[in-house]
């Protein structure tokens, strides 16, 4: 019973959205209203991003300059690298990360952009701080680069 009626919930609020932007809209908005009714979601988020931050400086990791919640990760490597290295991230390390790559920036340069939430704790950006302590040590030792070499054969 309580099953059906969370499912009659549920559709009947995702009836009230005339498009997905529409929803995402919401759901947007929704997030705004709570960072700035609740504080301590605000001092989380901020310290989480701090100590992710530093914690990647300290690693001599490179951030270029931000000042922002969305944490750029320069690194040196190719396209074909990078989509090894995020899957890595992805599906060993359950870590999502948006990549940019060449043509938007120069050649040879991989940028992963990392954001935490208010939802993530310490142990989430240490688990991630070693992530990424791995996968540098795997592009710098040319294993990316050989897993590459193999899919493009294939």
């Amino acid at each position: 019973l309580l099953k059906s009626i969370f499912i009659i919930k549920l559709k009947t609020f995702s009836c009230k959205f005339k498009s997905s932007k529409e929803k995402k809209s919401y759901f947007q908005n929704k997030r705004l209203e709570m960072l700035k009714t609740k504080p301590e979601l605000r001092t989380k988020w901020w310290d989480n991003v701090n100590a992710l931050q530093t914690g990647l400086k300290e690693q001599n990791f490179d951030l270029g300059t931000t000042q922002s919640c969305v944490t750029p990760v320069f690194l040196k490597g190719d396209i074909h690298e990078a989509f090894v290295m995020v899957k890595e991230l992805r599906e060993k390390y359950h870590i999502f990360c948006s990549i940019v790559v060449y043509p938007v920036i120069p050649k040879g340069l991989i940028l992963l952009r990392l954001i935490p939430t208010s939802s993530h704790n310490i142990d989430d950006v240490n688990e991630t701080l070693s992530a990424f302590s791995k996968i540098r040590s795997k592009l710098e030792d040319g294993t990316y680069r050989k897993i590459a070499e193999k899919v493009k054969m294939a």
